[in-house]
């Protein structure tokens, strides 16, 4: 946002007095502009979305996502702002509300064509003759950017406490140029009524330099992990472990002492009636661990009066399962009554965390195989478990009635 506010302010001109002049107003603009859009985005979009009728409707969270970025752009841009900055606003504060996860599995289709659609944008942008009469000045852009960026990186990796090892991985896998650098160089072109502060050699050489080091990223964060053993050998400093996520030490007797470790987690998926239920057992056997997913806002309220950790959203969506972090659960508790449902569910479960233990809910005895062939460990069957539960109760009554007498 810094750096679309200083661009906004240049492309006026003028001289330093002016410069600043313009900057000013941008960033007072800007203020306004998140400060309404954190209103409305955190106080009014909740409570529009948590309504009764329109949490229903499935396509409507689109939607209005759609109208938002759009109108967000938009209002920017009567603002005499950059549109992309009033879109970028959006998206930053559509994070951080509760229905974000929603709202990103929601949208993912649509996001998959719109990124698409802009790396096409970005790739015509590329002109091959170009790179190849100007081959030095592009590499030589290219070294500097890929070298600058993972030595500042790593020093700042580095300097807040991590190890020279994780440092260097992520000053490689942090090179490249963001995405975000195809929108700032295009603005700081103009266009050729209103030219900007880029020339076309340099708007060209920035494009062609970027597109370069995206290339080279897939590369770069292959060779993130194996990094420092490569440098501590060509230094002649000895062999080193290649850092991962989970780290271990082997203690006196051989025996692995984890120095990272997950509590066993429980995460339970709707949380209805049954769902109640099952947590209001497992906080009185003094299991507090539990993460609670369901789209429907009242279930949550109640879940987080129980205290418990909630998530907003529909659990057959992968981003859903992932954002709650299904991976690292040991145990998944499903009590939602449609058969298919709970069946599209195991399946993902199943891919995400294949160790952990499935609890289903069975509403219908003739579905009871068909979720146990797509994964599930415990089924509970609701309908032998009321005939049982009505069989013992029938059999309590009748051992307390006393004989009718002969007649």
């Amino acid at each position: 946002m810094p750096l679309m506010l200083i661009v906004t302010a240049l492309l006026h001109g003028g001289g330093v007095a002016a410069i600043v002049r313009e900057l000013a107003i941008s960033l007072a603009m800007a203020i306004v502009l998140v400060a309404v859009s954190y209103l409305f985005f955190n106080h009014l979009l909740p409570r529009l979305l948590a309504s009764r009728t329109i949490h229903r409707n499935r396509d409507f969270p689109i939607l209005l996502t759609m109208v938002l970025a759009i109108g967000s752009a938009w209002t920017a841009h009567r603002f005499g702002l950059s549109p992309a900055l009033g879109a970028f606003v959006a998206g930053v504060l559509l994070a951080i509300s509760p229905f974000a996860t929603q709202i990103r599995a929601d949208v993912q289709p649509l996001k998959t064509v719109l990124v698409t659609l802009f790396f096409a944008a970005v790739g015509m942008f590329a002109d091959l003759g170009w790179v190849a009469e100007h081959f030095g000045l592009v590499s030589l852009l290219v070294v500097a950017i890929l070298i600058g960026k993972a030595v500042l990186t790593t020093g700042l990796t580095w300097l807040i406490g991590l190890p020279w090892q994780f440092a260097i991985g992520t000053g490689l896998c942090l090179a490249q140029v963001g995405e975000f650098s195809f929108v700032l160089a295009t603005v700081a072109r103009g266009t050729p009524e209103a030219p900007g502060i880029l020339s076309d050699t340099i708007f060209r050489a920035i494009v062609s330099a970027t597109i370069a080091t995206l290339i080279a990223t897939p590369y770069l964060v292959a060779a993130a992990p194996h990094a420092a053993a490569w440098l501590r050998k060509l230094l002649g400093l000895g062999n080193v472990d290649v850092i991962s996520a989970q780290t271990s030490q082997t203690g006196e007797g051989g025996e692995q002492l984890s120095t990272y470790h997950h509590p066993a987690t429980i995460m339970l998926i709707g949380f209805g009636p049954a769902g109640q239920r099952v947590a209001g057992e497992l906080l009185q056997a003094g299991e507090r661990d539990i993460i609670v997913i369901d789209l429907n806002h009242e279930n949550l309220h109640i879940a987080a009066l129980y205290g418990l950790t909630t998530q907003f959203g529909d659990a057959t969506r992968v981003e859903v399962l992932e954002h709650a972090g299904v991976s690292q659960m040991t145990t998944v508790c499903i009590t939602l009554p449609s058969p298919p449902v709970n069946q599209q569910i195991i399946h993902l479960v199943r891919q995400l965390a294949p160790d952990a233990t499935l609890y289903v809910r069975c509403r219908y005895h003739v579905q009871h195989w068909m979720l146990l062939a797509a994964g599930a460990d415990v089924i509970v069957d609701e309908e032998e478990h009321v005939g049982e539960r009505l069989a013992q109760r029938m059999l309590e009554l009748r051992s307390n009635t006393p004989p009718s007498p002969p007649g």
